[in-house]
């Protein structure tokens, strides 16, 4: 039985590195494809990784790169906005989005963000979703040593340096969880979501009779905050809601 699973872990081992090579090899093709300026061609194979689930910021990026080249900016804007989902870090994926968004039409001015919740978002996109897992966990593995060095120390001088360093390391891991899980909470939602329509109308209830309150255009962005079959309640940076169809957007 034993070996039964060895070979079992050594074959599923295998596929996975296997089908990273195939991976690695499509993302160069398609890098040539679009350094060769043939965009239509790049684009399926990106589209194509994404397919067989294989996800990345970099991948995500290319597929925006590549739909701009193409003027495609809502889906620039999509694929801008996935990337920088997974990777907050990432300042060109910020660039170019706002070189695209600079290109559609809407131009909403946001809501003024309250300072705290400003400092608190700029403090979670200084790591991924990842990274602020892997701060944890090395917190945590310092805070385990500082907890031992305390509990054996022979001197008040140790114990009283250990114990307050020990709560400001137990604090800030606090925080870092808390950010941690937040993100990987972000990753997961799909609430988020880009017009894709040229022109659409949105209405003051789930209806196609319902009052016009204001036109979008595509590459627009919108928060979902809620639904009603195929309906969508969106929320616009300036704090504007209404309802549009579902279908008049992808979401993210």
């Amino acid at each position: 039985m034993k070996k039964i699973y060895i070979f079992i872990i050594l074959m599923v081992a295998a596929f996975s590195i296997k089908a990273q090579e195939i991976q690695n090899q499509e993302f160069a093709k398609a890098n040539f494809y679009y350094n060769e300026s043939r965009y239509d061609t790049a684009v399926i194979i990106y589209e194509n990784i994404l397919k067989e689930g294989f996800v990345s910021a970099p991948l995500l990026y290319n597929i925006g790169n590549t739909y701009f080249k193409m003027r495609n900016y809502p889906m620039a804007i999509l694929n801008y906005e996935k990337a920088l989902k997974l990777d907050p870090t990432n300042d060109d994926i910020r660039q170019n989005l706002a070189i695209a968004n600079a290109l559609i039409t809407d131009k909403i001015e946001p809501l003024p963000v309250f300072f705290v919740t400003r400092w608190w978002r700029n403090l979670g996109d200084m790591f991924t979703a990842n990274g602020w897992a892997t701060v944890s966990l090395v917190l945590l593995g310092v805070l385990l040593l500082i907890l031992f060095l305390y509990f054996t120390a022979r001197t008040a001088g140790v114990k009283k340096s250990t114990f307050f360093t020990g709560i400001i390391i137990a604090t800030v891991l606090i925080i870092s969880t808390i950010i941690a899980i937040q993100k990987y909470k972000y990753l997961n939602s799909r609430n988020e979501a880009i017009i894709m329509k040229p022109t659409i109308t949105v209405k003051s209830s789930p209806s196609s009779s319902g009052v016009d309150l204001f036109v979008l255009h595509e590459g627009t962005k919108v928060t979902v905050i809620d639904n009603d079959a195929d309906w969508d309640k969106i929320r616009i940076a300036d704090g504007s809601i209404g309802w549009l169809p579902s279908s008049s957007s992808i979401k993210y």
